[in-house]
């Protein structure tokens, strides 16, 4: 007979990887300052490119992987479990947000909110749309979890160079040849739960096999990562520079999560950090500490009220400083948000603590699951 299942995760609780908690800072880091360079500085307006500019753009090639290394941390750490309650904790933050941000707006800027109602309905009218994707994916991942237990690390890899081959390199070849000219598998150059599920293959590959994988030097792995990033982000830059000037494409290049090379460089970091053992103390608090915020500071600074009325264009000014204090000063207004953000999304998260929110979320999960199991009893009984 066929039951939906609840996991506790607290009767197997898994050890955190620090490495792993550190890299979704670097992730939150990263799509902060592709946000600044592609909405704030607005970099797709600028047709001069000048050494700052391409500079950015080289940047933006890097940095345009912390979405697909989210994708991946979600497989790392997630393929062990499935929580239902998780899910539903991830839709009351992200009402929270979606409302709370519009309702300010509302108050300060009326102008800006035509319908607050709107905002009521985060997973399908709002701007989230890794929330939408992420909870579109959610549903397949109890039976994909049971596909990464069960398979081999010589399939596993095999599976994952495939569609590797296939929903990056073939897409990628067809997106931009001369006959095809189209999104052969609708992926959306990555907006898609497909993309998600894809990434979270990837990240379950590394999560199961991370214990088993060959020791070498961690300074040589560290090396050849940083290596592997520079030079495909590199060949990437020139690639697009060079396909904008012939006005072959355009700048929707600069957001493509599907590109081998911003899935290389998502690997590398996954390598990289994974094999992290961090011992210092006082770092190992930092970490835990603005971990757990990662997806609230998303939430709050990629808000479409926040983005149209805070960062869009606000950030031109930075392309008046020379190029060797450029990416200092976009680290620094960066760094601003990212604590800024942190500072709110802490308050948010010891107010669901207070009123018990993860609490309320597991009853919900365990009532949704067993109204599902009375459905199915009844369905076996007709079929």
């Amino acid at each position: 007979m066929i039951y939906l299942s609840f996991q506790n995760k607290t009767k197997n609780k898994i050890k955190r990887n620090l490495g792993i908690d550190s890299l979704r800072i670097i992730a939150i880091f990263f799509i902060i300052n592709h946000h600044i360079i592609y909405h704030g500085v607005s970099i797709n307006k600028i047709y001069n490119f000048s050494f700052k500019n391409n500079l950015l753009l080289f940047m933006n090639t890097i940095f345009c992987s912390g979405v697909n290394i989210f994708g991946m941390i979600s497989g790392f750490v997630g393929f062990r479990s499935h929580n239902y309650s998780n899910l539903i904790y991830l839709l009351f933050q992200t009402f929270i947000y979606n409302y709370g941000i519009a309702l300010y707006f509302k108050i300060t800027k009326p102008l800006s909110v035509k319908d607050l109602n709107l905002y009521l309905y985060p997973l399908f009218i709002s701007d989230y749309w890794y929330f939408t994707a992420y909870f579109s994916m959610y549903f397949f991942l109890q039976i994909i979890n049971s596909g990464i237990k069960e398979i081999g690390k010589r399939e596993f890899g095999i599976f994952n160079f495939i569609i590797f081959s296939i929903f990056s390199c073939f897409n990628q070849i067809s997106h931009y040849s001369a006959v095809l000219r189209k999104d052969l598998f609708g992926l959306t150059n990555g907006f898609s739960y497909i993309w998600l599920i894809i990434l979270y293959f990837y990240g379950g590959y590394f999560g199961k096999f991370n214990n088993d994988s060959h020791n070498y030097n961690k300074f040589i792995i560290f090396l050849l990562c940083i290596s592997f990033i520079l030079i495909v982000a590199l060949l990437r830059n020139i690639i697009i520079i060079n396909k904008i000037k012939s006005y072959k494409s355009d700048f929707s290049m600069l957001v493509e999560y599907t590109s081998p090379s911003s899935v290389i460089i998502s690997i590398c970091f996954i390598i990289m950090l994974s094999k992290i053992n961090i011992q210092f103390f006082p770092l190992k608090k930092i970490i835990g500490f603005f971990s757990p915020l990662t997806y609230g500071v998303y939430l709050l600074h990629n808000h479409k009220l926040v983005r149209h009325n805070i960062i869009r264009y606000k950030y031109a000014w930075i392309l008046k400083y020379h190029s060797s204090r450029l990416l200092w000063i976009e680290f620094f207004e960066s760094s601003k948000i990212f604590l800024f953000c942190s500072f709110i999304d802490y308050f948010r998260l010891l107010l669901f603590k207070i009123t018990k929110i993860r609490d309320i979320c597991k009853l919900l999960s365990i009532i949704i699951i067993k109204i599902g199991n009375t459905f199915l009893f009844f369905f076996e009984l007709l079929y």
